[in-house]
């Protein structure tokens, strides 16, 4: 399931960074995020309806800077891979910060503050993304998305219904040699890592 908040935290930390986290979504009554001239921003949308915003303080050995990300359109859940979740909206890894975000999946350089790429890959909301070998595999509430490091996309998988399940399930198991899907019925599907439906 996708939970949805006006406004979150979340830290990261790794040998090298702590990334701190602020979403305000654009329905949040109280605006606590203000960009300053010496802010670096990363725009995603320029409709500037509806938008959600995400501050985020970079700290590391040499200093602490803040960015702020503007324009995410579409709803936002903020957490990482742990105990109780199989997927993530966030990861730092070599040096970059791969994001989740409404519409779109991202990828920042935190080194340079600088967007290594932005997808729109689905035909609405991307949710969470877990890791397939050497790439990420995006659940979108209506496709399934294997995407490379370099943010290409490799291939799409869709079903019937939306990959979001009411019964609060795991809608997305990679196993050693395939990825089981459960759709908004409960409708299961297997498909290999090639994005091929694995017909029992």
């Amino acid at each position: 399931m996708t939970n949805v908040k006006d406004t979150q935290e979340l830290t990261l930390s790794t040998n090298k960074w702590r990334v701190d986290l602020y979403y305000e979504s654009w329905y949040s009554k109280i605006k606590m995020i203000v960009k300053k001239e010496s802010d670096f921003v990363i725009e995603l949308s320029e409709k500037g309806e509806w938008d959600s915003t995400l501050k985020i303080e970079l700290t590391n050995k040499e200093a602490i800077r803040t960015f702020i990300v503007t324009g995410i359109q579409g709803s936002t859940y903020l957490h990482i891979k742990g105990d109780n979740e199989n997927g993530q909206s966030v990861k730092v890894e070599n040096d970059n910060l791969i994001l989740s975000l409404g519409l779109n999946f991202i990828s920042i350089d935190l080194n340079e503050l600088k967007l290594n790429w932005k997808l729109e890959p689905d035909m609405a909301e991307v949710f969470e993304f877990y890791d397939l070998e050497s790439d990420y595999l995006l659940r979108g509430e209506v496709g399934i998305h294997r995407i490379d490091k370099t943010g290409k996309l490799k291939w799409t998988f869709s079903a019937t219904d939306i990959w979001v399940n009411m019964e609060g399930r795991p809608e997305v198991e990679i196993t050693e040699n395939s990825i089981k899907l459960l759709d908004f019925n409960s409708d299961k599907y297997e498909i290999d890592f090639d994005g091929n439906e694995i017909k029992n």
